[in-house]
């Protein structure tokens, strides 16, 4: 976030612990703004980490994490969080401010590239080879076509001592990146958001968590369905009365458990048992029995592909018979190599190609498979669809700072569909249920071409 000294306003994001509160500049009519409630304790960190507050001083047009204290008075003022997450956000901002500045006119990459943009890739991310392949040939196919030239910087924490939200400013501050593309890791998307936040970089996130849409940061969209829409769709277009749902442990399902439930009652309908498990697990015959104890006769698999598909597999061996039903990127190559024949019958959500968007899919689709010499999946299409709304963004703002193009009210022909967005930065999408059917998946209700 920049702080205007001229006019004593500044623009940020609602990260974290948050309350209203008036911005009062002498001489001027009172702003209303949102900012992160401050915490005493930032003495210590002062003097472990005096740099810190030297760069501060430095750069005293800045704006301090608590959205409204501006960088010359941090020292005085002590008002930040301490913590380890904190002091990594403390460190992520010095690093931001220290070395923005220098970029402003800069670009990083090689002397024939215009813009940069940056894409983040945990290294535990399931689909790190889709986002991968997936971005890069929207970059590729971009700079086939008239318009600046596009680099694309990956990263992602490296090391016992990563961390995922260093990287991202990294790509900002270091690498000279206008836009960056978050993981569909709710948790990797909020670092990234907290960058943005303080940066004004404008962020496509492949998140369905709906918290993502809910930290405030103006210059977001989010190129994929909600959980909560793709569940509803899920909960109305199947016909069953013993709902169980299966998913992650730690912070990524309580994300999952919220949106699931939300759904259930938006659908009118509830789920009557949700099961945590760790990703890593290895007894499947156990956790199978588990699942079946309490007789559902649909079960949600909201699981990374290949976990869901190696569940599948164990769930049709102990005999279950009833529907099996997860998110859209299951729609995967992981999850046919784990399910084996138990993929037969499962059913997904997915967005209803209109014409221009069916074209742009099929182009894709041919693009895709020429390059990499197998079909792509749901999370390349998303990677792919954000990279080009990213670079389209660049190139229509120009000289312009790109967080000025939000909200977008633009519309795109994306490969997986229109791309519109709601107010909030939420994808705008009419879903149908797609049934797996002989190795692949088709409209439900639709018989597969033999």
């Amino acid at each position: 976030m920049l702080f205007n000294p001229e006019t004593g306003v500044g623009e940020h994001a609602c990260l974290g612990r948050s309350e209203p509160h008036r911005f009062f500049v002498s001489g001027r009519a009172p702003k209303f703004d949102i900012g992160v409630r401050p915490s005493p304790g930032a003495a210590t960190l002062a003097r472990r980490m005096a740099w810190i507050f030297r760069v501060y001083r430095q750069y005293p047009h800045g704006c301090a994490r608590d959205g409204r204290t501006p960088f010359r008075d941090v020292a005085a003022k002590t008002s930040f969080q301490t913590g380890f997450s904190a002091r990594l956000a403390f460190v992520v901002i010095a690093v931001i401010t220290s070395t923005a500045f220098l970029h402003a006119s800069e670009t990083s990459a090689d002397d024939n590239t215009n813009l940069v943009i940056g894409l983040l890739v945990p290294p535990e991310e399931p689909g790190a080879a889709s986002l991968h392949d997936g971005a890069t040939l929207g970059v590729a196919l971009a700079n086939q076509s008239p318009g600046p030239r596009v680099h694309l910087i990956i990263r992602g924490r490296t090391g016992q001592w990563g961390a995922d939200g260093v990287e991202a400013a990294r790509m900002v501050t270091d690498d000279g990146a206008m836009g960056l593309i978050a993981p569909p890791d709710g948790a990797a998307t909020h670092l990234v958001l907290q960058v943005s936040g303080r940066t004004a970089v404008p962020v496509i996130t492949l998140s369905a968590d709906s918290s993502v849409s809910q930290t405030g940061v103006p210059w977001m969209a989010r190129i994929v369905p909600r959980t909560v829409e793709e569940a509803k769709t899920l909960f109305t277009g199947i016909h069953a009365s013993h709902w169980v749902a299966v998913i992650p442990d730690e912070r990524a399902g309580r994300e999952a458990a919220r949106d699931l439930n939300e759904a259930a009652t938006n659908s009118n309908c509830s789920i009557e048992k949700i099961i945590e498990v760790n990703p890593s697990f290895t007894n499947t015959t156990r956790l199978g029995k588990q699942i079946m104890k309490n007789h559902p006769d649909a079960i949600l698999l909201w699981l990374d592909p290949a976990t869901a598909g190696t569940l599948a597999k164990a769930l049709r061996a102990a005999g279950f018979a009833g529907t099996l039903a997860g998110p859209g990127r299951l729609r995967s190559a992981d999850f046919a190599k784990t399910a084996g024949s138990a993929m037969e019958g499962l059913m997904v959500p997915g967005p209803i190609l209109e014409k221009d968007a069916a074209t742009a899919f099929q182009h894709f689709t041919n693009a895709f498979s020429g390059r990499f010499g197998h079909e792509p999946d749901a999370t390349a299409a998303a990677a792919y669809d954000a990279t080009t709304l990213l670079i389209h963004i660049l190139r229509q703002t120009g000289a312009r700072p790109a967080h000025e193009a939000f909200l977008i009210s633009f519309s795109l022909a994306g490969a997986s569909g229109i791309l519109s967005f709601d107010s909030q930065g939420n994808r705008k999408v009419n879903l149908q249920l797609f049934k797996a059917q002989g190795g692949q998946f088709i409209p439900a209700g639709v018989e597969a071409n033999k």
